[in-house]
């Protein structure tokens, strides 16, 4: 029990990804002072945790009554990693729209950031009702609420990142984190592809 706990939470922590979130939080946030820094991130991380939880609940019943295969959620989400990806290589202010009525909190860093491809399709997984008692999918509760604890305590040590980064190492990393991010996205849609049609490499 305690094994296949602790292989749950090193999936969900690699589903989340705080490694790539801390990098787009720093951008996002650049201009802002410590406490707005600091709601953003307690902000998005409970906006996250709500969309997480909520697909714990009824993540299932919602895509089985709307007809939507896991495959076809899991390609439309990494159409939208894809866009987003090559917003931040390509687009020198595309990370500045907050400042614009756009909520970072809400997007990018809650959503698809946060609660992304990946993290939905991980807790799906985990908490298919057809395999997993209701023990177990509330204990991948339990473990989503952990791994976005320390997500938090993440996002709250970025500001030392940017002072030692500043600006233009920021930048440099966030196109970085953007071709990252692209070949991530391409992986998930080839990765749906090849489970739909059955396709092999």
């Amino acid at each position: 029990m305690a094994h296949r706990l602790l292989q749950d939470f090193v999936l969900l922590l690699v589903a989340v990804n705080p490694a790539l979130v801390v990098p787009e939080f720093v951008v996002v946030t650049a201009k802002f002072g410590a406490p707005v820094k600091r709601r953003i991130a307690i902000e998005a991380i409970l906006i996250a945790g709500g969309v997480l939880l909520a697909f714990v609940a009824i993540g299932q019943v919602v895509l089985a009554g709307l007809n939507i295969e896991l495959h076809a959620f899991q390609i439309a989400a990494g159409l939208i990693l894809l866009l987003m990806s090559l917003r931040m290589v390509l687009e020198e202010a595309a990370h500045h729209e907050s400042a614009h009525g756009r909520h970072p909190a809400v997007y990018p860093l809650a959503i698809p950031y946060l609660a992304g491809p990946k993290s939905i399709m991980t807790v799906l997984l985990l908490t298919d009702s057809d395999t997993y008692s209701l023990q177990n999918q509330l204990q991948i509760a339990g473990l989503v609420v952990l791994v976005l604890a320390l997500t938090l305590g993440c996002l709250l040590g970025a500001r030392w990142a940017h002072r030692l980064l500043r600006d233009t190492g920021v930048h440099i990393i966030s196109r970085v984190m953007g071709l990252l991010l692209a070949a991530l996205a391409t992986q998930y849609i080839l990765d749906a592809l090849e489970q739909a049609f059955g396709f092999s490499r």
